[in-house]
């Protein structure tokens, strides 16, 4: 729980703020007899917006038009009663939320204040606190996965019955969970002040709403020489799944005519099989790498004898390992697909009516080194193992088997899942690989089971997502949940029809650009965007990626720190376009400035005018005639220096070429050859310009 929050109690007055300096607002809910949506307030619609979360003091809401804040009469608020009787499975509380939630998300950074107006009817409830009777501790926030996140919160005197305006500062900067507040909050845990609350309370609510200033010109350093994690890649699953169409491998795969994912995750299906192949050889035609999960041991494998639930049995360790390896063997022989990578289980902490399979944690470490030795003696030891894909963001299953470095040294690649809530919500920390610090960390699944939203506003919940997992728990690799969905909601990245929802778009706005092998490089963002960057350290390619969740354009300037370039490419995700490149915007000073449209994502794609580390190599060629050799950057252009005498400053060389090539440079290896040396040693540097 997080509480940073302000106690203000104040009398009611209209918002005059408007009058003070330019402010935007958002409007979570007015309480007008129109309602919200289509639920209509006066019709009795308002317990399809809110209702209670969970607590058992509580006891109704209701839309109540005889008490508005504001004195309309077209207009009423929300009447919450409950009951604090120490009754129920979570007594003496309850957790009123908003089951529509807010879409698109309201920003922290840009909404940096919370406000309502609030009161409590005579005779309602209280505690003595410091010799002053209250009405208990009322508090606002947002869910955190399962949790909750209160950002602020408040203590009404028992003497103030009449409207209290509430103002809640928000400081996303030091709580990023509240860069992506997707609800609003109304709680109050009656034992919050000793001995607690005891009897019946009313309250009304009115006027819930977020407010910020306006965006204005805001600047973004990125620094290219921040280097952060190595980036594996972006992918999701094609399990159950046994045929595609080229154009579906093109969307999914083609960085020139689709999304450019980097990794596919396949099923094995019990007993060493699979229907994927087809698909694999799609993917790593377009560049993709293929690894694989198994749901479920075969049948014999475990105790109910079932593929469905049940417990995996450990005396089948050198079976089922030689069963993989058979399996990541018969891949590359039979179809050409080198796996990645192979999974010992998908989420082995669940048993359901479904191919699942539980595993403790010590008998994943048991499992590895069998399936390490199959994998060898199989001839496919380069294949990784990756441990142990839980259910949720967390170490439980993995860390005996990484704490031990006899095991440790057998598992390339650490991965969980992102189920730890509905939506997943909560800040995701980067997991720690106990005595494996090299393996990579990656996100394997995640999707939601609403029915089926292919909106922006859904997208930028995901853009969001995928940010946090770069920037906080630092991945190297991000995988939504299936690519095509099977079931009528949100577990695709497309319907079941293969139509596109944008999250598919916003997904590519990394995927297409970010690569295996870029590096995430830092930077300082002072707007209320999300922006991440990454680059190529050999090619010199960059891109950066700007998510706008706000209901304004952002105009942001960005400052290239220890590298520049020629212009970027802007490949822009909105309601309107999906992953659609637009003019290119020229660099100047190291700087260019964009608008980023409301609720859209931006990749900025562009190529470094960088000082590279140049490693120069040298062949005789014709005898004496050196042939110098050095990876460029396209457009970039170079001068060779010589000297037989290292007795001074470089800056003294003289140079024997400048401005080479003519034109600039291709990029890849460029070389240049030298006049015919007659001395016994010569010196030289190559430098751009």
């Amino acid at each position: 729980m997080i509480l940073a929050g302000s106690l203000l109690v104040l009398p009611a007055f209209p918002d005059l703020c408007g009058l003070c300096r330019a402010e935007s607002m958002f409007w979570v809910d007015q309480f007008a007899s129109t309602g919200v949506g289509s639920n209509n307030y006066a019709s009795g619609q308002i317990t399809n917006v809110w209702d209670n979360w969970f607590g058992g003091a509580f006891q109704s809401v209701a839309w109540d038009p005889a008490s508005d804040a504001s004195n309309n009469p077209a207009s009423g608020s929300l009447k919450i009663t409950a009951n604090f009787n120490g009754q129920g499975s979570s007594p003496n509380q309850f957790e009123v939320r908003d089951f529509n939630g807010l879409f698109p998300p309201v920003n922290g950074m840009q909404y940096t204040n919370f406000q309502c107006d609030v009161r409590f009817a005579p005779g309602s409830a209280t505690v003595t606190v410091g010799g002053v009777p209250i009405f208990g501790h009322l508090e606002f926030g947002t869910p955190n996965g399962y949790g909750q996140d209160y950002f602020g919160a408040i203590d009404i005197p028992a003497s103030h019955t009449n409207w209290v305006h509430v103002s809640l500062a928000l400081n996303a900067v030091s709580d990023p969970n509240l860069l992506n507040i997707y609800n609003v909050l109304i709680h109050i845990y009656g034992l919050y002040y000793s001995p607690g609350l005891s009897g019946a309370t009313t309250l009304w609510l009115d006027n819930l709403k977020f407010v910020g200033a306006d965006p204005v010109v805001t600047n973004c350093l990125v620094d290219w020489n921040d280097v952060q994690q190595k980036i594996d890649g972006f992918g999701a699953s094609s399990a159950w799944q046994s045929s595609w169409t080229s154009a579906q491998a093109d969307l999914f795969f083609s960085t020139n005519r689709g999304i450019g994912l980097s990794l596919l995750r396949t099923r094995i299906a019990p007993g060493g099989t699979t229907v994927e192949s087809s698909i694999m050889q799609m993917a790593q035609a377009r560049g993709a790498r293929v690894w694989s999960t198994p749901w479920s041991p075969a049948a014999a494998f475990k105790s109910n004898t079932n593929v469905n639930g049940g417990n995996f049995l450990s005396a089948s360790n050198q079976a089922y390992a030689n069963q993989l390896a058979g399996y990541v063997a018969n891949l590359k022989k039979n179809y050409g697909v080198n796996l990645y990578a192979v999974s010992v289980q998908n989420e082995p902490d669940v048993a359901a009516a479904y191919e699942s399979c539980l595993w403790t944690a010590q008998q994943i470490h048991d499992f590895v080194p069998y399936l390490h030795r199959a994998l060898v003696a199989s001839n496919v030891a380069s294949t990784q193992i990756l441990l142990a894909e839980d259910e949720s963001w967390q170490t439980n299953l993995y860390a005996t088997a990484l704490s031990d470095p006899s095991v440790a040294t057998n598992v390339g690649i650490v991965a969980c899942h992102n189920y730890d809530g509905s939506p997943p919500g909560g800040l995701p920390a980067s997991l720690p690989k106990f005595g494996v610090t090299n393996a990579a960390l990656w996100e394997t699944e995640v999707s939601t089971y609403e029915p089926f939203d292919g909106s922006i506003s859904n997208a930028l919940y995901w853009a969001n997502r995928i940010h946090l997992f770069l920037t906080a728990a630092q991945v190297n690799a991000f995988h939504y949940w299936w690519l095509i969905s099977f079931t009528a909601d949100d577990e695709g990245l497309t319907d079941q029809s293969g139509n596109p929802a944008k999250r598919l778009f916003v997904l590519g706005n990394y995927s297409r650009f970010v690569r295996p092998g870029f590096y995430r490089i830092g930077l300082a963002n002072r707007a209320v965007t999300s922006v991440s960057a990454f680059k190529d350290p050999d090619s010199g390619s960059f891109a950066i990626v700007a998510i706008n969740s706000s209901l304004s354009t952002v105009t942001q300037t960005f400052n290239l720190t220890n590298f520049n370039a020629g212009s970027v490419t802007p490949w822009v995700t909105s309601s309107t376009l999906s992953l659609s490149n637009q003019p290119a915007v020229a660099v100047s000073n190291s700087a260019f400035i964009y608008p980023l449209p409301a609720l859209s994502v931006v990749t900025f794609a562009g190529q470094a005018l960088v000082a590279p580390h140049l490693a120069i190599s040298i062949s005789p060629l014709n005898g004496n005639s050196p042939v110098l050799s050095w990876h460029s950057v396209p457009g970039a252009s170079y001068s060779v220096l010589q000297t037989n005498l290292l007795d001074g400053s470089w800056t003294t060389w003289p140079a024997i070429i400048t401005s080479y090539p003519p034109g600039g440079a291709a990029g890849g290896v460029l070389s240049y050859t030298d006049a015919p040396v007659p001395v016994p040693a010569v010196f030289y540097r190559v430098r751009s310009p």
